[in-house]
């Protein structure tokens, strides 16, 4: 009984000298800030979502691509937007894509307008329109 008592005398001496009084550091707002804005720029796929409509114009075979771009982060802006359009066959097939850049500023909490103008390989009957990069803006 005095050997455990002893060992826990010594586990609680080592742990309390190990820091056990050092005041913890409470961030600034302004650090607070530049963790999030950080986090965000870094997974800007977490906050950058497309949604589009595909519309065929058959007299001059060209396909207009409309839709918005969404930025739900709190802090990070960002900029040259790629978007990477991927066309498919009836069964899913991939034809293949191409990439676009949008060269506009895309607000925190805001939705962008795009369009693009675009030529399909003759078998597409759908596309995929997805977010490939994306500049930080500091």
């Amino acid at each position: 009984m005095k050997t455990n008592v002893k060992l826990f005398i010594l586990i609680s001496f080592i742990l309390f000298s190990c820091g056990g009084n050092a005041p913890l550091h409470q961030k600034s707002p302004e650090e607070l800030r530049q963790e999030l804005k950080t986090k965000e720029q870094t997974d800007f796929r977490n906050y950058l979502s497309v949604e589009y409509n595909l519309t065929k114009t058959f007299w001059t075979e060209e396909d207009v691509i409309k839709g918005s771009i969404t930025n739900t982060a709190s802090i990070a802006r960002f900029k040259d937007i790629v978007i990477t359009i991927t066309f498919f066959t009836a069964t899913d097939t991939e034809l293949g894509s191409k990439d676009f850049v949008e060269y506009k500023f895309f607000e925190p909490n805001s939705k962008t307008a795009f369009e693009i103008k675009t030529k399909s390989p003759s078998a597409t009957k759908k596309i995929g329109v997805t977010i490939k990069s994306a500049v930080p803006v500091d």
